[in-house]
């Protein structure tokens, strides 16, 4: 993706610089540069149709995979298959910075329809409930379903 073609969007309280669109990869993945200021978490979520790869670079996080909880730093990484519940967290005061790959390339266009774009260099505010509200709405259209508690071990 040429500079010109990167854009970056704000899910969660997380800026997410999207260096490769689905598109460009004929829909195998999308390719993020995430940049977490220290008091982000998403809703714990599953994913039904994409799989999620995640590699650090600066700082600490904190990935729950099925209640099990990864501590991340530079370095760690960790896959996050399609079906099985996780979350991903830094609460520790300090930025963040990771790659994420999601494939097959879906999350991308989740991401641009459920967050909103900001200038690459600009940080992410926490989320606003209308942030929430549109995660929300936006989620079962790409097949990822917001729980609000782990579910019950079987």
């Amino acid at each position: 993706m040429t500079e010109n073609n990167i854009k970056t969007f704000v899910l969660a309280g997380v800026a997410m610089k999207r260096l490769l669109s689905g598109e460009e990869t004929n829909g195998q993945f999308c390719l993020f540069e995430n940049r977490s200021d220290g008091n982000t978490k998403t809703p714990i979520h599953v994913h039904a149709d994409d799989d999620e790869t995640i590699y650090m670079i600066d700082g600490a996080l904190t990935a729950i995979i099925d209640r099990k909880e990864h501590t991340l730093t530079a370095g760690d990484s960790i896959f996050m298959a399609r079906g099985i519940p996780h979350q991903l967290m830094n609460m520790t005061g300090r930025m963040a910075r990771y790659i994420l790959v999601g494939s097959p390339s879906l999350f991308d266009a989740f991401v641009e329809d459920a967050g909103y774009q900001i200038p690459t260099d600009e940080s992410a505010d926490l989320p606003s409930e209308a942030d929430v509200s549109r995660l929300k709405a936006t989620a079962p259209q790409f097949g990822i379903t917001l729980l609000s508690d782990w579910p019950a071990k079987s």
